[in-house]
């Protein structure tokens, strides 16, 4: 049986079935996998002479060949080879060498995923190698280029080889863009893409990176320009229904086509317009700082709500400074604590507030209150633009009756007023805008509920003209469907102020229910689709639509532009999460990782769990 084995065995011998020792300097090694790799490495780098001895040095330069080439990296031979059975450990030491080649294969693999969350550093650190050799004696760390490149070349091609077959499901895409800043000239600007998918499941990807680690306005608006153009996978412009820019990447002088963007500069906007409140914001901030600078004035108005009060002491000062409504959780805050700080106040010195003052921090709570959650449901993923139109209206009732119930305080009036003003200059557009309008028509939620005659009739040409247009180019085109299980996510609070204003809308459109249907008449077969579509009843809000459509096959000649106009969703993707888990990336840009590289581990990052899933 020896002389079948390499010939590497004239310088070890077998102290156990899994351990082997050296006959020059009588180190032990593990050999669990019954290969021979780690003890040629052993002889190469302690023993060269004795290495050049030996009579299959030509295999291993071939393995070392392997190892080097990131494009022929034993990856790509281990995706063909896992379904595969284990070897028999009594093969030839050939077999061996490939079962060792396929082991290291899996150790590089699981160790470059670790610096999707680990500076590169770490390879260099001693005690993370020892703790590695102690965890795998066999396995040979590499050096930090390895690893670099092994995510940046093999990785990244599967990853946006899987991204292309994801977009690739997808008839129509919306993309959106978004730029994130963090500290130190630390920015991200991303592309993703959203769509819906022949089964009606919403899907949303990804698809592109770019780390910046500078602050020229010139080249960030050249990196803002080339990223769709510079896009690897393929997007021809038919397939774009529109594309979503946040406030960091619209054309100058533009407004952000993101909503949650243009909600906050109208917040902005009006906080900017507010002396007085702008005043009361500032003393509200001396008071924080007062105790953020000071323990012993903290603890003692914790002292004060838990002994004096008997309630569960809040918090000063919070995590969230640079939100876009940061002012206003401060305000908030504090009007909780508002009897502890005045009991604080007659004992020790601090920025008075006055009654009529902390009246004003309460009402400016209840204008801002559906704004927040506006904003907190158009930021969330599932969100589609055909909840703009309804909650636009909804947020627009909401000012105008603050502007006639808080006429006693100036101030909040007008703050309310202000903020009605800005909401109607920015969002004038969206019953006009026939992306708009369409998806809230085609979303059964809404229909017709929030819509003019004018509204109705560009409504009713739009889908006509998108249904005779799409019968004349796709006359024999059959829909397949294929039943998957619903993961419905709209869930709504049952407390919220704008729930309950857009409810109350909802249940007074019904009434006119009756008028609308009759719109479009009923001289065609399509116009007949259109009329009963308007006679159901909407569903409720917090019914998923597209699991709605899936089930109602009836009116399958209008899934193409229901998938094509509930694609684009609320708001544009936000980096700002993966940006503040990857700043060790940006600190080994500092180094030697370059920012082409970055963005690739970035795209790998954003995109591994829905990859290895």
């Amino acid at each position: 049986a020896m002389s079948k084995k390499s010939n590497v065995w004239q310088f070890f011998y077998k102290a156990t079935d899994t351990v082997a020792t050296c006959c020059l300097c009588h180190r032990n090694y593990s050999r669990k996998g019954r290969g021979t790799t780690c003890l040629r490495n052993h002889l190469k780098s302690k023993h060269p002479a004795e290495f050049l001895t030996l009579s299959e040095d030509i295999k291993y330069m071939v393995k070392r060949e392997i190892d080097s080439s990131p494009l022929q990296h034993p990856t790509a031979q281990l995706e063909l080879k896992l379904h595969e059975p284990d070897p028999d450990p009594l093969e030839t030491s050939k077999f061996e060498d490939t079962e060792e080649i396929l082991f290291n294969a899996r150790c590089d693999e699981k160790l470059a995923f670790m610096f999707l969350d680990q500076s590169f550093k770490l390879i260099e650190d001693r005690g993370f190698i020892s703790f590695v050799k102690s965890l795998q004696p066999r396995y040979v760390i590499h050096s930090r280029t390895y690893y670099e490149n092994l995510l940046c070349q093999d990785m990244h091609r599967r990853i946006n080889s899987y991204l292309k077959q994801q977009v690739d499901q997808l008839e129509v895409i919306s993309l959106s863009t978004s730029l994130s800043w963090g500290g130190k000239n630390e920015g991200l600007l991303s592309l993703s893409c959203s769509g819906i998918s022949r089964d009606f499941m919403s899907h949303r990807h990804i698809l592109k990176f770019e780390a910046i680690n500078y602050d020229s306005s010139s080249k960030v608006a050249c990196c803002i320009r080339d990223l769709i153009p510079s896009l690897t996978i393929d997007l021809p412009k038919e397939r774009i229904h529109c594309i979503i820019r946040d406030e960091a990447t619209a054309a100058p002088g533009t407004l952000p086509d993101c909503n949650v963007h243009r909600l906050q500069m109208c917040v902005r906007f009006a906080l900017q317009s507010n002396e007085l409140l702008q005043s009361l914001s500032s003393k509200c901030k001396q008071i924080v700082d007062h105790f953020a600078s000071s323990k012993m004035a903290y603890d003692h108005l914790k002292y004060i709500q838990e002994m004096r009060l008997k309630r569960e002491p809040c918090p000063v000062v919070s995590d969230g400074r640079h939100k876009w409504n940061s002012t206003f959780q401060l305000m908030s805050r504090l009007y909780k604590m508002k009897e502890a700080i005045c009991l604080y106040a007659e004992e020790y010195s601090l920025v008075q507030i006055y009654p009529d003052e902390w009246i004003d921090i309460d009402l400016c709570n209840k204008v801002m209150q559906p704004c927040e959650e506006i904003i907190k449901i158009w930021s969330d993923p599932s969100t589609t633009v055909s909840s703009v139109i309804p909650l636009v209206a909804a947020l627009r009732d909401s000012l105008r009756t603050d502007v006639h119930n808080f006429v006693s305080s100036v101030t909040i009036c007008s703050f309310a007023r202000k903020l009605l003003e800005e909401l109607e200059m920015k969002f004038s557009h969206v019953t006009s805008d026939i992306k708009f309008l369409m998806a809230t028509y085609l979303d059964p939620r809404y229909k017709l509920a929030f819509f003019t005659e004018r509204e109705e009739q560009l409504v009713a040409n739009e889908i006509l003209l998108q249904l005779t247009t799409r019968d004349q180019q796709h006359h024999d085109e059959k829909t397949h469907m294929k039943h998957t299980k619903s993961s419905s996510s709209f869930t709504l609070k049952n407390e919220s102020k704008i729930d309950s204003i857009l409810d109350n809308m909802l249940t007074i459109g019904c009434a006119n229910n009756q008028q609308t249907i009759t719109s479009f008449g009923s001289q065609s077969q399509i116009k007949n689709l259109l009329y009963l579509y308007n006679s159901e009843q909407r569903i409720e809000r917090n019914m998923d639509p597209l699991m709605w459509w899936k089930s109602n096959i009836k009116y399958k000649d209008m899934y193409a532009i229901v998938r094509k106009f509930l694609s684009a969703p609320a708001a544009s993707a936000s980096s700002e999460g993966l940006l503040r888990e990857s700043s060790h990336l940006f600190r080994d840009m500092q180094t030697c990782l370059t920012p082409e590289n970055a963005s690739k581990i970035l795209l790998i990052k954003s995109n591994f769990k829905t990859f290895i899933s």
